[in-house]
């Protein structure tokens, strides 16, 4: 009773603040709401705890809202016209905020509250078992004198030679005895990190070439840059001051100099396909490539074999730059760039704060399987299946309907076939075995940077996400839909004691969108409909380009696949939502309704997928994001999307020629 009693007091506290933001005081995060309605909603099914629940979710939406503002003038700000004083971006950090920050924020508590139970060898999986091992080792390793960690790394360095910033008053460093592809080879073989070069395994293919852009932040150029290498020489590796400082400008001017020469670009991305004979050829003056991969892959390399250079142009820029380079100030930049891979920040303000997010690094499979294996319950899992069904059926009667005669019948058919066959994939891990895969994986118990190098050992070959997925992607491999673990928290978008409405609105929309993107590949499409989807895609290129953030028109784009994707998929959510009321008994539609949220379940539907679209930004990022034009702002996003669609303005009444109910209305199918 003392969780619901919190929960209570958090509503009355809502409806008394003048203000009347329930998120805008610092210690109420959104996250430590939903904490406690998850302990609420363990407690039991009571119709007393669904009207608790439903309260709090109502409080929240309209904190967010701006109620003075016209649903048919911007629906935007009636939504989420708070959200600024809720969640403001900032000058430094976040520069922008979004309800995707938020999902992620409670997806990571929840991680942390799994890895602080207590490991148990009875009852967690082994895997489970030895990521608590290593989450726990992290959290006592700054307990570790430092003397003892410039010891540890000095062993780890002298693994691959002599870093010559290490060499005693009147010792000579070996310049003769370095070479440098051969330190960067027996680094990759044995951590596998990628230090001036990349080597990384895609399936059956390896690619060598550019390792992944990095980009010291404006405020790390230059002196900053120096000052911060300078502080971590002394605090990790105990050089002198004036040693450490000559060393870091050495670094910071060869860092500069490498970032200068890369380009952002995915691996894989316009790669070419060379012999070992080819690269060798190309760059032969310089560097032996083959015996680079030979030593990295412990095999030879035949001449004939076949290799993808990621970013042809890097060697070629980054090659004569090494050459120049004095051979200490390149070794010692080499040295360095291993170290900070085993860094730790004993000044860190949060020692769980750093050891979280080398968790994630490491183990971002095995975390997700934890949350699904403890939030995927059959009911969850039963209901995000029965909204995927009804999408999917949804889709296709927009594809059959009227709408969509200017489809080619054989087209038309494709279309429906390539939907019929896509999948739904939870990214839970469920089908990976993580005992078996860390079988050989040796941890010890307090002894953080030993479990650190076991790990790396490990999973030297394997290719780990670098960004946490936080909304639904398509993959065109597999022909699914990949839905992140995130999206089943339960109480954040939808739950089961919400109206059926939030979960159509914004999770049955968020389905919808790379559904939509699935039907992307026009190879097979006849003439005639390829040419009338280039005319419904210039209306969305007007259309989109009148539209104004801030006062500024957006820039017509050529790319407005994910403009129209986001059109098809509120329409496609909204026909789904449509169907589940047709089947509720007349006598069950006031359960979808929230308590002090006036409005039919349709104009609740608008109002859950509003919300998604929620965002604060600050003007530097969208100057940034304006001349980058690589997508639509989300406020604009949810407007475009919204004026195009009739039956908003029908659930509003909103009158012709208002902004969300013009007269030319842009459709795709």
């Amino acid at each position: 009773m003392k969780h619901i009693a919190f929960v209570l007091f958090l509503l009355w506290n809502a409806s008394v603040c003048t203000q009347g933001h329930l998120l805008s005081q610092p210690d109420l995060e959104l996250f430590h709401i939903q904490a406690q309605e998850q302990l609420i909603s363990n407690q039991n099914d009571s119709l007393y705890v669904q009207r608790v629940m439903r309260l709090a979710k109502a409080s929240e939406m309209r904190n967010y809202m701006d109620e003075n503002v016209d649903a048919c003038e911007n629906f935007y700000e009636l939504s989420c016209g708070n959200w600024p004083k809720i969640h403001p971006a900032n000058d430094a950090h976040p520069r922008e905020t979004n309800y995707e920050q938020l999902l992620v924020k409670a997806y990571r508590h929840k991680q942390q509250r799994l890895l602080e139970r207590p490991a148990n060898l009875k009852t967690d999986d082994s895997g489970v078992f030895k990521v608590k091992q290593f989450y726990a080792s992290c959290l006592h390793y700054r307990q570790t004198p430092d003397v003892l960690y410039a010891q540890q790394l000095s062993e780890i360095i002298a693994e691959f030679g002599r870093m010559p910033a290490l060499a005693l008053p009147g010792q000579e460093w070996p310049a003769d005895d370095f070479d440098w592809l051969e330190t960067v080879a027996l680094i990759k073989r044995k951590y596998g990190l990628n230090i001036i070069l990349l080597l990384q395994m895609i399936d059956d293919k390896i690619y060598v070439g550019q390792p992944h852009r990095f980009l010291p932040e404006p405020n790390q150029q230059g002196r900053e840059l120096v000052n911060q290498i300078t502080k971590q020489l002394e605090q990790h590796l105990n050089l002198a001051e004036d040693v450490a400082k000559e060393t870091a400008m050495e670094i910071a001017e060869l860092e500069q100099k490498l970032a200068n020469a890369m380009v952002d670009r995915p691996v894989g991305l316009l790669a070419i396909l060379r012999t070992a004979n080819e690269l060798d050829a190309a760059y032969s003056t310089e560097v032996n490539l083959t015996n680079y991969l030979e030593l990295v892959l412990e095999r030879p390399v035949d001449s004939n074999e076949t290799f993808y250079e990621h970013v042809p142009s890097y060697l070629s820029h980054v090659l004569p730059i090494l050459t120049e380079t004095p051979t200490k100030a390149l070794a010692n930049y080499i040295f360095h760039q291993l170290v900070m891979h085993f860094n730790y920040d004993f000044q860190s303000s949060s020692a769980v704060k750093q050891c979280l997010a080398s968790i994630r690094e490491h183990f971002p499979d095995l975390l997700d399987y934890m949350v699904y294996q403890h939030y995927g319950d059959a009911a969850t899992l039963e209901d995000i299946e029965s909204v995927w069904q009804q999408i999917k059926r949804s889709f296709s009667e927009i594809l059959e309907s009227k709408n969509s005669d200017w489809l080619a019948v054989l087209t038309r058919r494709q279309l429906l076939e390539q939907l019929n066959a896509t999948r739904l994939v939870i990214n839970g891990q469920a089908n990976v075995n993580f005992s078996e895969k860390y079988q050989m994986l040796q941890f010890k118990d307090q002894d953080y940077l030993f479990n650190l190098r076991s790990i790396l050992s490990h999973d030297r070959f394997e290719n780990k996400p670098t960004n946490q997925l936080s909304s639904p992607t398509y993959d065109s491999r597999s022909n699914a839909v990949l839905l992140p673990v995130a999206l089943i928290q339960p109480n954040i978008l939808w739950s089961r004691y919400y109206p059926r409405a939030l979960l159509y609105g914004s999770f049955g929309s968020l389905l919808a969108q790379p559904l939509a993107h699935s039907l992307n590949d026009h190879s097979g499409w006849d003439t005639t409909s390829q040419a009338e989807y280039e005319k419904r895609k210039d209306c969305f290129k007007y259309q989109y380009g009148r539209l104004r953030l801030d006062g500024q028109y957006l820039a017509e784009n050529e790319m407005q696949a994910q403009n129209m994707a986001d059109n098809v998929a509120v329409h496609v959510a909204y026909l789904a939502y449509k169907s589940y009321l047709q089947q509720l008994a007349k006598s069950a539609i006031g359960t979808e309704s929230l308590p002090t949220l006036n409005g039919t379940p349709q104009q609740l539907f608008f109002f859950s997928y509003g919300q998604l679209w929620c965002s604060d930004a600050n003007e530097q990022f969208l100057d940034k994001q304006s001349l980058l034009n690589t997508r639509t702002p989300n406020p604009l996003r949810l407007l475009g999307s919204l004026a195009n669609f009739a039956d908003f303005a029908n659930n509003f009444k909103c009158p012709k020629e208002t902004r969300m109910n013009p007269s030319q209305k842009c459709h795709l199918y």
